[in-house]
């Protein structure tokens, strides 16, 4: 199986779920359960995903164990080595997008969820390119607002305790934004300059 380098690798959720299983490591673990896809774990799902992944020529069999091929070798071994999660939801006039980015110093990866169950895995280069990515993406979708405006978007630092840290940002139809920190409703909301944007949001995020 060939993939162009800058094209992303394809997977379904059966498919995640089989690798996460394979992993077996408790960094991969807590990347099902941010993914949620604990509900859905168990064995005919994570039998179909190694079917699909066996048929794709992303796994293959040696000897008596499973061993992921091609990309999806980098997808495990991220999986088992993730210390670091994020979540981001950007929400426009005209879509909703929701990313999972986790990875390790070694090397990261942001996962793009669409509706069809058929989702996008791009790499990066470790965790903090996670933040960096996230953060552009928050500057591009609420002040390039490609989708328009008013927009916002949420970003969740997820931490191996289950506890997480969570910052978000609104965006005018002016282009002038605000920002929160915490969970719930009526949470207290102050100006964002611009300018000011990424140590802003990455204090919130206790980085």
């Amino acid at each position: 199986m060939t993939i162009q380098e800058d094209a992303p690798l394809l997977i379904t959720e059966h498919e995640l779920i089989a690798l996460i299983a394979l992993a077996g490591t408790s960094g991969a673990l807590r990347c099902r359960s941010l993914f949620r896809l604990d509900d859905a774990a168990g064995a005919p799902l994570e039998q179909a995903g190694v079917a699909t992944l066996l048929e794709r020529g992303l796994m293959k069999v040696e000897g008596e164990s499973l061993v992921p091929a091609g990309p999806a070798a980098g997808v495990a071994a991220v999986l088992a080595a993730s210390n670091a999660w994020l979540e981001a939801a950007l929400v426009t006039p005209k879509a909703e997008h929701v990313y999972f980015l986790f990875g390790s110093g070694e090397g990261a990866l942001i996962l793009s969820l669409s509706k069809y169950g058929v989702h996008e895995l791009r790499p990066l280069t470790d965790a903090d390119g996670m933040f960096k990515t996230a953060i552009e993406m928050v500057t591009f979708y609420l002040g390039s607002a490609p989708d328009g405006r008013p927009a916002a978007a949420t970003l969740r630092r997820h931490l191996a305790d289950k506890s997480f840290h969570a910052v978000h940002v609104k965006a005018g139809r002016d282009g002038s934004l605000e920002m929160a920190s915490g969970e719930g409703e009526g949470l207290a909301t102050e100006p964002l300059p611009s300018d000011q944007l990424e140590n802003r949001v990455r204090k919130a995020l206790g980085l």
